[in-house]
């Protein structure tokens, strides 16, 4: 049974998806890439462990950048959180995907750890690069915030009121 449409053919329904028809890969993700780690995200061969995380990197790439420039960052922090997005993550998965389609998931390359293995290894030691850049940029801000406190304390806080002239 189909819908009629315009001068009156038949037209069928899209099928609706679920257990025997599968939503189609460019639909899994909501919306188009919009970085270079979310476009490497969508490739087929990009295990999906890796795929996730490459999509939190992504995300805290995202996140740390603008922590850094909202703060006016621009020194060497700002600049390896760029040279992981634009450099070392993309380098990652690209030679993931130089490996044969067959191999990357089975064979042993280093450490008795597969390409997939060190792949993922890889992108877990760079989103922990990303969150430490994060916390040592917070260091400078808990220590404005703290020696601001001193001196508002110091100056408006409470006085003992035993002082005798």
């Amino acid at each position: 049974m189909g819908f009629l449409r315009g001068r009156g053919r038949e037209v069928n329904p899209p099928a609706q998806y679920g257990p025997s028809v599968p939503r189609p890969f460019s639909e899994l993700i909501e919306t188009g890439p919009s970085s270079a780690l979310e476009s490497l995200a969508r490739h087929a061969r990009v295990p999906d462990d890796a795929r996730e995380r490459l999509l939190r990197l992504d995300t805290a790439l995202i996140q740390a950048g603008q922590y850094l420039a909202d703060r006016g960052i621009t020194g060497v922090d700002a600049y390896e959180v760029a040279q992981i997005r634009d450099d070392f993550a993309p380098s990652a998965v690209n030679a993931y995907l130089g490996l044969p389609p067959g191999t990357a998931g089975t064979a042993v390359l280093m450490d008795e750890m597969t390409g997939a293995q060190l792949l993922v290894r890889e992108l877990d030691l760079l989103l922990s690069a990303v969150d430490q850049l994060v916390a040592r940029a917070g260091e400078v801000g808990q220590t404005r915030l703290r020696a601001h406190h001193r001196f508002v304390e110091e100056k408006y806080g409470a006085r003992p009121t035993d002082l005798e002239l």
